[in-house]
């Protein structure tokens, strides 16, 4: 007979856990940031030579239009650095449910891309999403969790992955199998940057450490209740 893993173990286990979630969400989230910086240092770059290189007063409407280009980028990176709260300890502003599956997907989206697995619309506004909001750090945890389970941890690889709503709960569904040759060869028992993969034990153990009462379902769908 198994014996109880005590608490503080699972505590730790969960740990690792997300810690595998961030390696595997990382490269998005800098990404996005880099990406926005990177349009602020052109414009700014722009800006600078026109000044630079004219003996005549710099016509306005050109210069507003690189103004603007360069205020939305800096709109676009506060964007980003305010979801990294997100990632903060579960007393983190709550946000509305679709708001944060909206996040998730696009985090998870290079990920499953690299493995030829495609994520499919989310369910619309007008959908039945609960009115309300919700604790962003441990959810999002666990739907990226579930996500790279699917695409890491299951017995097979997944064509696609769609998201249902049901009863006050997120059902995350792995369709098909992906086919031969759209996505490089991985290993089931390797995953990204040394960290083990994401198998269902590993889901379990972060959803009891969350207090989330997920349910997996023959390693094909995930079902995660929305408070």
């Amino acid at each position: 007979m198994n014996s109880p893993v005590p608490a503080a173990n699972t505590a730790w286990i969960a740990a690792g856990v997300q810690h595998a979630v961030l390696t595997r969400t990382m490269p998005a989230l800098r990404h996005e940031l880099a990406g926005s910086v990177s349009v602020i240092r052109m414009g700014v770059a722009v800006l600078k030579r026109k000044i630079e290189n004219s003996t005549d007063l710099v016509e306005k409407s050109a210069l507003q239009q690189r103004v603007d280009a360069v205020d939305c980028s800096i709109a676009d990176l506060s964007n980003s650095l305010r979801e990294l709260r997100y990632w903060d300890r579960p007393t983190a502003e709550p946000i509305p449910s679709r708001t944060l599956l909206i996040t998730a997907w696009e985090l998870a989206r290079p990920f499953l891309s690299m493995r030829g697995i495609a994520l499919a619309e989310l369910p619309p506004e007008s959908a039945a999403w609960p009115e309300q909001p919700t604790r962003a750090q441990p959810l999002l945890y666990l739907l990226l969790a579930s996500m790279y389970h699917f695409a890491e941890g299951a017995s097979q690889t997944p064509a696609s992955i769609h998201a249902e709503l049901m009863d006050g709960s997120i059902r995350i569904v792995s369709e098909g199998v992906v086919a031969e040759g759209n996505a490089p060869h991985l290993l089931h028992n390797d995953g990204p940057t040394g960290t083990p993969v994401i198998d269902a034990a590993s889901l379990r153990f972060l959803a009891d450490h969350l207090h989330i009462p997920l349910r997996l379902k023959d390693d094909a769908s995930v079902v995660i209740p929305l408070p």
